[in-house]
């Protein structure tokens, strides 16, 4: 429950627990900072051997305060850490900020220290945030329990953060630029408190109207994925993620568990629960300006004014590349723009009002721009000329932003002190101010992109159209047969997919040429011939496959082919045959489908170009499992080979819808076996007629099948 939190956000008495009298003390810091900020409720320090610290009484332990503190910060090392949670929860503490490092990330020692507090915490219902951590300011309620050298002024953005430094430096920057906070946390090693909890807690709070977070992981995916969904259906979020080329240990079976690396699945979870993700800490800093003047935008279309033509060029650029747009400017907008504007302006979007612009031209470009429908926002951008008056061009901005609610940013260029004092004037008032071009292009739309999954977070979720019901008892079954290697047999994977309702070549298996030949015979040719062996996993790699055969003479001398090339290439393996199966022509194109099982999100599938070559081009999509409709139709369009599947060049296009439903009843079988580490069918053929898997495989995680892993649902329910 998030009001479980209000022992750390809303406490009236706060007791700090380690305070000392050098201001070098981590405790004596706290108590400043506590007093300093006028914090409105009562401080309790506490040194068993100070009468008072700062001025102000201290006890000799939080037992011994007059009364009990809603909050204990925990300035003593980690050795003595226990003891203090211990009289805490006798006490009755109900919330705990530890700052002392020397936990889980100094090894196992730090680690099982960690897991006794908590354990002491959950016993007695107290809260902890840390250990390892910077604290928490509430700047509405002038609460600074953390060690940070200032708290900035009260503001609509909440920052959730695992690095405390990172934290301080932001700290800093948002106070030179005067931007406000609603609360800002430090999670550091999350040993209680986690990412989620703070979601959920902030989703409620009405003074954050959107959220920042830095984080290194995710240990509760599961929590993280409610919480951070019932956040983004209210209020948009903006992550984030360090540690994005992880090298990662594990050695994979498929195409699909080698292309669906640790940082495409964090992108597909924030993708999932309408998150917005940076890829640079300053795309952050850049976002938390543009969120601090809590002005929404839904879509990100543009209309820039400049008095330079090169930055508004810049601008568009930018713009294209992050997938906006100019705004059209219409007649009307024309007409506006022609009476108060030179004859040599740009008559055109960006609004180019020439370099020799007083302030007056400005504002009544920017006036004109912000009535434009199409535009939901407004740059400026000005670059200082022996003509320009800086501070009055700064003072024109802010009177044509207070004549609208669309965001208005500007971009001042230079420097110098008046630069600098037109700059300080422009975020004072609420204005977005950026260096160049290009960041104020880059959070407007990390800012529409938020704006716009909030709002489809909180739009209704269409029904499910596909009326199949897999047959759950043979799928089971055949998960249950899988040999002591894992590997659930080609002939057995793809009976596991059409037991899902997934269209399948079934194969025959031949242990003779001859029979192989009769197989052929009664299929009808052409056929494909593949090596049938639990010890093969990549057949074209070791010469396993001969397609196109059009006889029985020609299938003979396939099976001995590949057999000889099987056991050339690996002479160790296990070859129960050759597989016989019907060609399906190629069709528009071959994909990949395929699911791996991540350590902490689950069940992902990916959708990709096929072949052998789909590591090299590595054109994928990735969604967490299972997927709808609308999911798995925008996986296939976002793919590069997308016009080939739709049709290129008069060519038929497949059958899109049939292709859809494969992906969504795939999604459907890994979401229901989470015992499935891998399973992959490459090639998917799609075509005009369908799409049918001609090639499968299954990883089986045999201990899963004793004891199956968690399994949930990003969509929010499971299926029938």
């Amino acid at each position: 429950m998030s009001g479980e939190l209000d022992c750390l956000f809303t406490p009236h008495r706060v007791a700090v627990v380690g305070a000392g009298t050098k201001p070098t003390n981590l405790g004596h810091m706290v108590v400043r900072n506590l007093l300093n900020g006028n914090f409105d409720g009562v401080v309790y320090p506490i040194n068993p051997k100070h009468e008072s610290i700062g001025g102000v009484p201290a006890f000799p332990s939080v037992g011994q305060t007059p009364e009990t503190p809603d909050l204990a910060v925990l300035c003593v090392p980690a050795v003595g850490v226990l003891d203090v949670v211990k009289q805490c929860a006798e006490a009755g503490v109900k919330g705990i900020i530890c700052m002392a490092a020397g936990f889980r990330e100094v090894g196992p020692e730090g680690r099982a220290m960690e897991d006794q507090v908590v354990a002491i915490c959950r016993a007695n219902g107290m809260r902890l945030l840390g250990p390892n951590c910077l604290g928490l300011q509430v700047p509405g309620r002038r609460l600074n329990a953390t060690f940070a050298a200032h708290m900035p002024v009260p503001g609509n953005i909440a920052l959730v953060s695992q690095s405390g430094a990172l934290t301080a430096a932001i700290i800093e920057w948002a106070i030179g630029k005067g931007i406000g906070f609603s609360k800002l946390v430090t999670l550091g090693n999350a040993a209680d408190v986690e990412l989620a909890a703070v979601l959920d807690y902030l989703a409620d709070d009405k003074d954050t109207h959107s959220a920042v977070v830095y984080a290194e992981s995710i240990s509760d995916a599961q929590a993280f994925t409610a919480a951070a969904k019932r956040f983004t259906a209210r209020k948009p979020l903006v992550i984030y993620k360090a540690g994005r080329f992880a090298a990662s240990a594990k050695a994979a079976v498929s195409h699909t568990g080698a292309m669906a690396g640790a940082d495409e699945v964090y992108n597909a979870a924030f993708q999932r629960v309408g998150a917005t993700r940076v890829l640079r800490i300053s795309d952050l800093y850049h976002t938390i300006e543009l969120l601090s003047a809590d002005r929404i935008a839904h879509q990100p279309t543009l209309a820039v004014v400049t008095n330079a033509g090169g930055p508004g060029v810049m601008s568009v650029d930018a713009l294209s590349e992050r997938g906006g747009r100019l705004a059209e400017i219409s007649p009307a907008t024309l007409d506006a723009l022609n009476e108060v504007l030179p004859t040599a302006w740009s008559h055109a979007n960006p609004i180019d009002v020439l370099g020799d612009a007083p302030a007056a031209r400005y504002e009544a470009a920017i006036n004109a721009a912000v009535t434009e429908e199409d535009a939901d926002a407004v740059l400026v951008i000005l670059t200082p000329q022996a003509m320009t008056n800086i501070i009055g061009s700064a003072d024109a901005v802010i009177a044509a932003a207070q004549t609208t609610d669309k965001p208005v940013l500007a971009v001042w260029m230079g420097g110098g002190a008046e630069n600098e004092k037109a700059i300080r004037k422009l975020t004072s008032a609420g204005i977005p101010t950026f260096e160049f071009p290009e960041n104020a292009v880059d959070a407007f739309v990390n800012g529409t992109v938020s704006q716009r999954h909030t709002d489809q977070a909180a739009a209704p979720v269409a029904a499910a159209t596909d009326d199949f019901t897999p047959d759950r008892e043979r799928a089971a079954a055949l998960i249950a047969s899988v040999p002591e290697t894992g590997l659930l047999p080609e002939t057995e994977s793809k009976e596991l997919f059409d037991a899902y309702g997934i269209p399948v070549a079934l194969p025959r298996l031949a242990t003779s040429a001859d029979q192989a030949a009769a197989l052929a015979d009664e299929m009808g040719y052409p056929v494909v011939a593949k090596i049938a062996s639990p010890d093969i996993t990549h057949k074209t790699d070791v010469g396993g496959v001969v397609v196109g055969p059009k006889n029985a003479e020609q299938v003979r001398a396939a099976f001995d082919q590949i057999v000889a090339n099987a056991k050339a290439a690996k002479p160790q393996a296990r070859i129960d045959g050759v597989v016989i199966e019907q060609m399906v022509g190629a069709g528009n194109a071959e994909l990949i489908l395929g699911s791996t099982r991540d350590a902490s999100f689950g069940q992902t599938i990916m959708v990709a170009a096929g072949g052998t070559s789909a590591e090299i081009l590595k054109d994928s999509a990735l969604q967490l499992a299972p997927v709808d409709a609308a999911l798995a139709r925008e996986m296939v369009e976002s793919l590069r080979i997308w016009p080939l599947i739709k049709g290129y060049r008069g060519a038929e296009g497949a059958d899109v819808d049939a292709l859809v439903k494969v992906i969504t009843r795939f999604s459907t079988l890994v979401a229901e076996h989470p015992e499935i580490t891998e399973t992959e069918m490459n090639p998917l053929t799609v075509s005009p007629s369908g799409a049918i898997a001609l090639d499968a495989r299954a990883v089986i995680d045999l201990a899963a099948l004793a004891d199956p892993p968690a399994q949930y649902s990003h969509l929010g329910i499971l299926p029938e």
